[in-house]
């Protein structure tokens, strides 16, 4: 793995990791979730390499230790804006190849992917969305109305009790009596234990970035928006039965169903049961990580 740090036009430094391959079949980019950061996806990336795969993860701004970063803000102003454009840097700067280009994107990051492919018309060869779900525009403006509200009492710095309570801490009632307040990311309690003790994961977001991103999901699922997207775009959907961010199961066959009806003729859908948030970190992981593997390959093989 290679660390490096790159230059925006705004002075932001982005941190990337690189895991090169030079037989690789393709480039693929991940994007990590809220409250974590890219380098949690090593092993993943490891796979993907000894898979014939090479990889770029970088870490979204609020995120990681880059001199930069403010952790759990994105920007004082534009901020949404400026983590999709940041996607456009790490592409141009690192898979500079003719290769083919998959995005991935868990939680958040899923959100990114979608709202990136949304707002720019350049061309990739698939996505894989993980962890995501089809937010009710509605929900989404009631949490930017919340979040607006709690950003005008508090600073757009600062994090707010309520808005982490009705997002990470409701995720948990369902798995009660918890032995964590994150159990509602895994089965698998040593990824939990992981997670708790990284000091760069489970922070508080503040105010202005809950904002930013409640604002973005709204244009996301509202008429007309996920049009926009390429036509013909391979898309794989994969999450757990018992994820709270996919509605227990609910969502994502929603999300699915809506790429569908926009068009997307190349929708998979895999939900596998009893599994919760972190499917990449779940008691079952190497039949997720076969199933991802086995679906880039697909991709991979030509039409005869």
């Amino acid at each position: 793995m290679i660390e490096k740090l790159l230059n925006c036009q705004d002075g932001h430094k982005i941190q990337v990791y690189i895991w090169p391959n030079e037989k690789a079949k393709a480039w693929v980019h991940i994007n990590h979730g809220m409250a974590e950061h890219a380098k949690r996806y090593d092993h993943f990336a490891q796979q993907l390499v000894k898979a014939g795969y090479a990889v770029v993860a970088h870490n979204h701004r609020g995120h990681g230790t880059s001199e930069t970063t403010n952790l759990g803000s994105y920007a004082k102003d534009n901020g949404w804006q400026k983590v999709l454009g940041d996607l456009n840097v790490v592409r141009d700067e690192i898979c500079k190849n003719e290769l083919p280009y998959y995005l991935f994107g868990h939680s958040m990051g899923s959100f990114i992917v979608q709202s990136y492919l949304s707002h720019f018309s350049r061309e990739i060869d698939g996505v894989i969305l993980s962890g995501s779900n089809l937010q009710p525009v509605l929900l989404s403006k009631a949490g930017k109305f919340v979040a607006k509200i709690e950003r005008r009492r508090l600073g757009a710095n600062n994090s707010s009790r309520l808005l982490q309570f009705l997002s990470f801490g409701s995720f948990n009632q369902t798995f009660k009596p918890n032995r964590t307040e994150y159990d509602w990311l895994s089965r698998d309690d040593s990824q939990v234990d992981s997670y708790v003790s990284d000091p760069l994961c489970g922070f508080a977001c503040s105010t202005g970035l809950w904002h930013d991103f409640l604002s973005a999901l709204a244009d996301l699922f509202k008429n007309g928006a996920i049009e926009k997207i390429q036509n013909n775009l391979p898309i794989f959907i994969l999450g757990g039965s018992q994820d709270p961010v996919g509605m227990m199961g609910k969502g994502l066959p929603k999300l699915a169903s809506t790429y569908k009806a926009s068009g997307q003729k190349e929708v998979t859908l895999k939900l596998y049961q009893k599994g919760r948030h972190e499917m990449l970190n779940e008691t079952n992981q190497s039949e997720v990580y076969s199933d991802i593997i086995n679906w880039l390959q697909i991709q991979q093989t030509p039409c005869v």
